[in-house]
């Protein structure tokens, strides 16, 4: 029998939703490729939000993907949610599970309800996530203004989140910096970012499609987000945090990964 042909691709229409969350949502448990690098992220986000202090009236989760569970950790902080994506495959899927269609996120929620203690249960705080959603989105992060739709153009938002984003819809170093510069003329002046994503990876795989990203290091990414107008807060490392990292393998080839919060400094346009 002969090996699955891969296809290289910077494509969102390539994307598919089910084979995402199948392959890298399905369970919150450490493995031998990806060692702790979802407990990683979850701990960060939950820990992010938890005190209450990042709050507002609207959020806005950028390239949201088929997984809404960054906004569900700031959920409770806030009035209005934007949920969005370039792909118009996952603004469909995300759709229906506002609707109460899907219902892909139960190992995910469980974990960050006991994370985050809650005497709520993970129904009922995915129905305050669900109500809090207002609209969910186009988004392209490298255009000038990544959200043109109608019902919230020209919000400045409290705050933003983005999870394993940039990287993949940037391709240069040079397309990352002008992406960030138009992610902070979406966001309030003091306003906070909290972002989550891999490091030092050229490439992660869903189904046949291996899709292209930008292997930025550390100090280029802080090097960065200062320069263009952030102060950044916590810079959580997954080399240094966890115990045995492990990473690379035929699904992605990352060397570390992060969790940032940061704030828009005040001066900032």
């Amino acid at each position: 029998m002969s090996a699955k042909k891969i296809l290289t691709t910077h494509k969102d229409t390539d994307f598919d939703p089910e084979t995402f969350v199948s392959t890298y949502y399905s369970s919150v448990d450490g493995s031998e490729d990806y060692g702790d690098l979802m407990t990683f992220f979850l701990n960060g986000l939950s820990e992010a939000f938890r005190s209450g202090a990042i709050s507002g009236v609207h959020l806005l989760d950028i390239g949201t993907g088929p997984m809404p569970h960054t906004a569900f950790c700031a959920a409770p902080w806030f009035e209005e949610i934007t949920l969005s994506d370039v792909s118009q495959k996952n603004i469909e899927f995300l759709q229906k599970w506002k609707d109460g269609k899907i219902n892909h996120m139960g190992p995910v929620l469980e974990y960050l309800v006991k994370l985050d203690k809650s005497s709520s249960s993970v129904e009922k705080r995915q129905d305050e996530l669900r109500q809090k959603t207002k609209h969910i989105v186009k988004c392209d992060v490298t255009k000038e203004n990544p959200v043109v739709s109608t019902p919230v153009d020209g919000i400045v938002f409290d705050a933003i989140t983005s999870s394993l984003c940039l990287e993949i819809a940037c391709l240069t170093l040079d397309d990352y910096a002008k992406s960030v510069g138009y992610m902070r003329n979406l966001l309030k002046p003091d306003g906070h970012l909290v972002l989550v994503g891999v490091l030092e990876d050229t490439f992660y795989t869903v189904g046949e499609y291996r899709f292209i990203n930008l292997p930025i290091k550390k100090d280029e990414l802080r090097e960065i987000w200062q320069k263009e107008g952030f102060e950044i807060l916590s810079l959580k490392d997954f080399n240094e945090t966890c115990s045995s990292p492990k990473y690379g393998n035929d699904n992605s080839d990352f060397k570390n990964a992060f969790v940032m919060v940061a704030k828009k400094m005040a001066n900032t346009i």
